[in-house]
């Protein structure tokens, strides 16, 4: 992700950006854990629907890593097919600790 590259696509200064991407990571946690309850009690609707909600708020900040990792669960749910997402959530959080070093560095 490159904040300046972004900011400059979506005709934003490069504060709002971060300040986007800060939005996101704050949400997103919120959804990891919903997303957990909702596999929790293997209701793959709402998997899916949480999962097609981070993957999309990923794309538009072209966060590939964790849009990709959102897709595979949103994939798996729409199949019925509920397997433990704890790998691609994992990834999802490491992605997001990177991003957040990455800000606080201020890259």
């Amino acid at each position: 992700m490159e904040i300046t590259r972004l900011a400059e696509e979506l005709g934003l200064a490069v504060e709002d950006v971060r300040s986007l991407v800060l939005t996101f990571l704050d949400s997103t946690d919120r959804d990891l854990l919903l997303l957990e309850q909702a596999f929790s009690e293997q209701d793959a609707e709402q998997v899916r629907r949480i999962a097609h909600h981070i993957k999309g708020a990923a794309c538009n900040l072209e966060l590939t890593a964790i849009a990709e990792a959102a897709l595979a669960v949103e994939k798996q749910a729409r199949s019925g097919v509920l397997l433990d997402p704890s790998s691609r959530v994992a990834l999802i959080r490491t992605e997001m600790d990177s991003i957040r070093t990455r800000l606080e560095r201020g890259g």
